[in-house]
């Protein structure tokens, strides 16, 4: 890791220049959060600084946070026609197929995904012991000696209280000391009611058809839907059906348009689901995440059918205990 990142970072920035915040595309909590609390800190250093992202938001509960914390954001479109923007990606990376499309000149990078190729930019700060990168921002923070104010720390909770599932998984000694230390000075009833509240009532009928179609094999499950799911309803469903006591690999995935998202969930430690994401989808399309979460894409004319799919999965489940056995012999 950079000794002092956030001070190495202000070096390389140039305070003449627009800076630009980009999250991953079709943004959660976190990345909102990392980008919002990273933008205040440098505004508070005299750099000129905005947010944007590309997709689109498809969360109820993250509009809700943006509005309720009044964050403003640029246009994607109009900030990628900006040569003149500095632009740092947070949560995220073209690296770790999470970005696209940069905006602006690729600065500097703020990541806990995996990276799956080398980056090439002047700073990267890459951490994935982390469980957010909102946690990775604080320590920006913590560094200058600046106290968040109570909109940024509350964007900073959420985030943290999101990616860690509220500090039940992929937790690091980081993560907890930035959520002690945000905890009082944010709005967490605040933070908690934005992530917790993820659904509507238009929605139900949705999650109902979710459990009328699934497939079991062995401890895995792949449930698909039909209709418009969001990301952020696909993974409330990952989770929820973790929670069998027979499962421990789960993938939801959403059967619309020439593209299917899917969200996926493991509780077995000895498992790397972004790993497994990625291969399963390579050639067929695009995925990647965490240890114990991930998502992705899948072309529709590659997807034959659900029983097709679980098989590739468990095939690829099978792949990576095997050569997980094979290294550690070597080892």
């Amino acid at each position: 890791m950079i000794e002092r990142p956030f001070s190495t970072l202000l070096k390389i920035l140039d305070p003449s220049r627009p800076t630009l915040i980009q999250t991953h595309d079709f943004p959660d909590h976190d990345a909102i959060g990392a980008a919002y609390a990273l933008c205040e800190l440098l505004m508070r250093n005299q750099f000129d600084c905005s947010i944007t992202y590309g997709g689109r938001i498809q969360s109820i509960s993250l509009t809700a946070m943006i509005s309720r914390l009044s964050i403003r954001m640029e246009d994607f479109a109009s900030a990628s026609g900006n040569p003149a923007f500095q632009t740092i990606v947070v949560d995220g990376s073209p690296a770790s197929g999470t970005v696209k499309t940069v905006a602006g000149t690729l600065t500097a990078v703020i990541d806990h995904h995996p990276a799956k190729k080398r980056l090439h930019c002047p700073f990267i700060d890459l951490r994935p012991e982390m469980g957010a990168c909102s946690s990775i921002v604080w320590t920006y923070w913590k560094e200058s000696g600046e106290i968040p104010d109570r909109t940024t720390a509350t964007a900073l909770l959420a985030g943290i209280q999101l990616d860690t599932d509220f500090l039940s998984r992929s937790v690091s000694q980081t993560d907890l000391d930035a959520h002690y230390a945000l905890f009082f000075l944010g709005n967490n009833a605040l933070a908690h009611e934005v992530v917790k509240t993820a659904l509507s009532v238009d929605q139900l009928e949705e999650i109902g058809r979710s459990f009328s179609s699934f497939r079991i094999k062995d401890t895995i499950l792949l449930a698909e839907v039909h209709g418009d799911y969001s990301s952020e309803l696909l993974s409330v469903l990952a989770d929820f059906l973790l929670r069998l006591r027979e499962i421990t690999f789960v993938v939801v995935i959403a059967i619309k348009g020439c593209e299917y998202h899917l969200s996926a969930r493991t509780r077995d430690a000895s498992l790397d689901t972004g790993c497994i994401v990625r291969q399963v989808l390579s050639g067929i399309g695009s995925g990647g995440g965490h240890p114990h979460m991930a998502g992705g894409t899948v072309h529709a004319s590659c997807y034959r059918d659900g029983d097709a799919f679980l098989r590739k999965i468990a095939d690829g489940i099978a792949a990576y205990r095997s050569k997980n056995e094979t290294d550690n012999q070597a080892d």
